[in-house]
């Protein structure tokens, strides 16, 4: 038997090893410095998505553009979904560790050129390009997680990494508005200076290379350069429709219809060229469509899309309704939503412990499902007063539950449907992240909508405009026409939630479907499984574990399927 010290030469020499290969040529000490490194470089990513939900605000009033400040979260979503797929691929080029470690520096370095930004459009650019490196951060650790640890110690460290989402959720709004009310926003971004520098020395030291056992050449052969290109570019004209259709443009306008169509052609486009490449080239897709003739795959995306509205609007809208219909300062709106985010972390961790002793994963998703349904669907009930209603900390509850819960599952049974290689697509994360972008812009352009449509029925033009400036301005106002204001912003972030009903409900839908589906396949219940080895499938009878093996029913190479 090799010493600790050779193993762990043997991964750093270059070649990919299986996961349980991989998990015994750390020491037990190394596995878990790298998980913390890891786990830092996740959480920075993660953080900076709900950091600035309680300081949107603030930063729009000191630049004197609300009407753009959902563009600070946008542009960053943007970058942020667009580079997931093409950092994965580029692992596969260079290695995950020179990957990482390059969007680490990324973003580094662009969190403190968005500290120091002089305009509201130096802000927005800078964000965007602080995304290109917080979506590498956030796809990789998930290529590397599943890389290096056996099918055994999968889901525990799974349920660690899924945790980064829900205390960044719970951390982010309370940091955000506590920052942007005691000292400057800038030191948001600034922040990130000191974790990110402890993560990149834990990784550059404890992280192995984990390249393949191919020339370099061959490699950067393989990359769909093409199709990362197009990934890029297709999500722009449609989110910015989206975003400014019925605020600066109307509906019908020809530059709303025009992007609006763009975008669409653009996602038709990139989908026949990688449906191309995934079976007419060697090419390794960005995109591997063969993926969608897995129904269970197929599902799971779909699943992902539909769970990023719910997760990622929740949390960047509702402290803005606080400030906005409550009247609350930045961080009281931080410590109102505390509720939603306490309960996401209970709700992961309970997900990850009722799925390997009591309950399949596939009926957990279910579960975590109506979870949301109800909770959205309670929180578009809200009241529209200034009043703030204390029904609203258990609506947060129900919903901040259901989207912890439905976190380890999916990673959990994305592992049992896919073969370790191909996971470095990236998909299941860049489907999230789509929805949760689009959720965004689909709500921000609600709330234009509805205020460009019903404040000047009351206001001013110069009022209207104080206010698509600064949302302080509603104190230039009087007393009755700030209560009337409140109420329309109330009833348009309740329209927001009304909205995300449907999606909720369309991945309750997706979510029976995935169960039918693998119970069909033979594939339900089953734990993660190296090629050619059997998978384990649990069933609980009386409160026992009973264990029963069978076969895959398919492998994700895109050469084969049965």
């Amino acid at each position: 038997m090799p010493k600790e010290n050779d193993r762990e030469k043997t991964l750093e020499a270059g070649t990919t090893p299986k996961p349980a290969e991989a998990a015994a040529a750390l020491s037990p000490i190394r596995l878990n410095i790298i998980v913390v490194g890891l786990w830092l470089c996740l959480f920075v990513s993660a953080l900076d998505t709900t950091i600035v939900t309680t300081a949107l605000i603030k930063i729009s009033s000191d630049f004197g553009s609300l009407k753009d400040s959902a563009w600070l979260i946008v542009t960053y979503l943007l970058t942020y979904n667009s580079f997931l797929l093409i950092t994965s691929k580029l692992s596969d080029v260079w290695g995950i560790k020179t990957v990482i470690l390059t969007c680490a520096f990324i973003f580094l370095v662009f969190s403190m050129a968005s500290g120091g930004a002089q305009t509201m459009n130096q802000l927005i650019v800078f964000r965007a390009f602080q995304g290109i490196g917080g979506s590498g951060l956030y796809s990789l650790t998930f290529v590397a997680i599943m890389k290096l640890m056996s099918p055994e110690k999968l889901g525990f460290y799974s349920g660690i990494i899924s945790s980064v989402f829900a205390i960044a959720n719970l951390l982010g709004p309370v940091l955000g508005g506590v920052i942007a009310d005691d000292t400057t926003w800038r030191w948001i971004f600034f922040m990130n200076g000191p974790i990110l520098g402890v993560a990149f020395i834990t990784l550059w030291l404890a992280l192995p290379g984990m390249t393949e056992v191919k020339s370099h050449k061959e490699r950067i052969k393989n990359f769909d350069i093409l199709g990362g290109i197009l990934s890029i570019v297709w999500p722009i004209p449609l989110l910015f429709a989206l975003q400014e259709g019925g605020s600066r443009w109307e509906w019908n306008s020809s530059v709303i219809v025009g992007t609006l169509t763009g975008g669409i052609v653009g996602f038709i486009v990139f989908i026949s060229y990688e449906t191309w490449v995934t079976f007419r080239t060697t090419k390794d897709p960005v995109l591997n469509i063969m993926f969608f003739k897995k129904p269970s795959m197929a599902l799971l995306l779909l699943g992902m899309f539909f769970l990023g509205f719910g997760s990622y609007v929740a949390i960047i809208e509702l402290p803005q309704r606080f400030q906005a219909v409550n009247g609350t300062s930045a961080s009281r709106a931080g410590i109102l939503i505390l509720a939603l985010t306490l309960f996401a972390p209970v709700g992961a961790l309970t997900g990850g412990a009722l799925m390997h002793k009591f309950i399949a994963a596939e009926y957990l998703i279910i579960i975590a499902n109506v979870f949301i349904v109800v909770g959205i669907g309670l929180v578009s009930s809200l009241p529209t007063t200034h009043a703030f209603a204390d029904a609203t900390f258990g609506y947060e509850i129900i919903l901040g539950f259901g989207v912890g819960l439905s976190s380890p599952p999916y990673y959990f049974l994305l592992a049992t449907t896919v073969d370790k290689e191909d996971i470095g697509t990236g998909s299941l994360n860049m489907f999230r992240t789509l929805g949760g972008t689009i959720g965004v812009a689909i709500c921000s352009a609600l709330l234009h909508d509805t205020l460009h449509t019903d404040l000047p029925a009351f206001l001013s033009p110069a009022e209207t405009k104080a206010l698509d400036d600064s949302i302080a301005s509603l104190n230039i106002l009087s007393p009755d026409k700030r209560i009337r204001v409140g109420k329309i912003y109330g009833q348009s972030y309740n329209k927001q939630f009304q909205v995300l009903i449907a999606f909720a409900g369309a991945n309750l839908l997706t979510g029976l479907m995935l169960v039918w589906v693998r119970k069909r396949d033979g594939t339900f219940n089953t734990m993660p499984a190296m090629e050619g080895e059997s998978a384990t499938t649990r069933e609980i009878e009386g409160g026992e574990e009973k264990v029963v093996t069978k076969r895959r029913k398919f492998r994700s190479n895109t050469a084969e399927c049965d």
